[in-house]
């Protein structure tokens, strides 16, 4: 009660009262301020924390954009891998074969296939088989085969017993042949001819004009119908992207089939960005069912 009174005491407004009833009272009246030391030390303890706090910020955001691209390398290398697996797995096994230095991997895509029955020999006539070089028929441009559709692309040639990426391109290909027309039941060869050899199965294939996988320029492209008469793609051909930023001094590589092994194909693929990159190694077996 008595602080309360010397406050509302009309003489409280006089400075030296107040001085004095504050010392009486217990109060101290501090008139001391920050020295310049105090004020460089404060400012010195702020600036460090700034810089830890900017370089912790900054480190985060790289972090995350780093983490970003990883992601999208990974995603991008998955799609391309996936599309070339699954359009090498209905490739003709035999047909496979790299060209363009080995950075490029062709195939020609199975269109359909089935069983052949034979062939005329003349209009009322029908051999269970196809003329060879081994049994020596004359040469035969209808084939009866067993009822069939076509599932992929649209079928431009027929393959029978091959063996070797040699008998399927090429001029005069061995076990290759163009089709000239076809129903469910009977191809029409584009020219009467003798086959390299007959299947052991006795299945034929209807194909699609080459398709090709090129790493080039540091691209992953896709090309298609090609010349199944090159020996190597077309590069200058009209192709679409499947990869940018591709890193691959050998991306392809082949182990060839024969009638008791499967075709393998196997990739290396690096997907790159700035500091980031994201390999991929792969293999995509062929059935081969000659």
């Amino acid at each position: 009660m008595l602080r309360l009174s010397v406050f509302k005491n009309p003489a409280f407004k006089n400075p030296a009262f107040k001085n004095r009833a504050f010392n009486i009272l217990g109060f101290k009246k501090s008139t001391r301020g920050f020295t310049l030391i105090e004020m460089i030390a404060v400012i010195v303890i702020l600036s460090i924390l700034a810089a830890m706090g900017g370089t912790f910020v900054v480190e985060s955001t790289k972090s995350y954009q780093l983490s970003q691209t990883r992601t999208r390398l990974v995603n991008t290398g998955r799609q391309a891998i996936e599309r070339m697996s699954r359009q090498l797995r209905i490739a003709l096994p035999n047909s496979v074969r790299l060209t363009n230095s080995n950075m490029c991997v062709e195939f020609m895509p199975i269109a359909s296939g089935g069983n052949y029955l034979g062939h005329f020999q003349n209009a009322n006539y029908k051999e269970d088989y196809v003329p060879d070089a081994l049994n020596g028929a004359s040469p035969a441009d209808i084939l009866v085969v067993s009822p069939h559709e076509i599932e992929f692309g649209t079928a431009q040639f027929v393959s029978i017993g091959a063996m070797a990426a040699t008998e399927v391109y090429g001029v005069n290909p061995g076990s290759r042949a163009a089709l000239g027309s076809r129903t469910n039941t009977q191809l029409t060869l584009a020219a009467a001819r003798v086959w390299q050899r007959n299947s052991v199965n006795k299945r034929f294939y209807l194909l699609n004009a080459p398709h090709a996988f090129c790493v080039v320029n540091n691209e992953l492209r896709f090309y298609d119908n090609q010349d199944a008469t090159s020996a190597a793609v077309d590069l200058s051909s009209s192709y679409s992207l499947l990869a940018a930023n591709v890193v691959a001094t050998a991306p392809f590589a082949l182990t060839a089939g024969a009638e008791n092994r499967n075709t393998l194909v196997q990739f290396t693929i690096a997907f790159a960005h700035k500091a980031e990159s994201v390999a991929f190694n792969h293999s995509v077996m062929i059935r081969n069912v000659p």
